[in-house]
């Protein structure tokens, strides 16, 4: 496989905008919020919109987001080629971005809802496949879903990516693109 896919472009894209916040606080404030809806400003809407996926709070958070895509999201990638793979990341940007906005009652970043969104896929096709491993996958996207209930994570951005592939993969199947 080669080195120069989408995947890695977003892991090297989440690393330099994580490093800029942490340089620079004002960056946190394209955290998925309702604050720049409610003051009628979509210029910093649409900023939210390009950012709040590649903000990672603290530094583990990365790493574990990083590892994840470099070992799961490549080989996702090469199954449903580029052009598929950069219109699931911009319509799942927009699709769990406007979860957050209208459900969440709090401040999200990060990539978790593009990562859950991949998970669910992992398990849909290995399902689709009859591949006994979608059983795991299931068990991961489960606990993945489930981890706010013990900590700071956004189930809305987890629920709502994983949501969102379903209904991507299931389009992809339907309309045989």
């Amino acid at each position: 496989m080669q080195n120069k896919t989408i995947s890695n472009s977003l892991i090297l894209i989440s690393l330099i905008i994580t490093l800029l916040s942490f340089i620079s606080n004002s960056i946190l404030q394209f955290w998925m919020n309702l604050y720049f809806v409610m003051m009628w400003n979509y210029i910093w809407v649409l900023a939210q919109f390009s950012l709040y996926q590649f903000l990672h709070w603290w530094f583990l958070h990365l790493l574990s987001n990083s590892i994840f895509i470099y070992l799961f999201w490549n080989q996702i990638e090469a199954l449903i080629w580029k052009n598929k793979y950069i219109l699931f990341f911009i319509l799942n940007t927009i699709f769990v971005g406007i979860s957050l906005l209208f459900l969440s009652s709090g401040n999200t970043i990060w990539i978790s809802g593009f990562a859950m969104a991949l998970l669910a896929y992992y398990f849909l096709e290995l399902k689709w496949r009859n591949h006994p491993d979608y059983k795991w996958a299931l068990l991961f996207l489960i606990i993945n879903i489930s981890i706010w209930l013990w900590s700071n994570i956004s189930f809305v951005g987890h629920l709502s990516g994983a949501i969102f592939w379903a209904i991507f993969y299931y389009s992809l199947k339907k309309f045989k693109y």
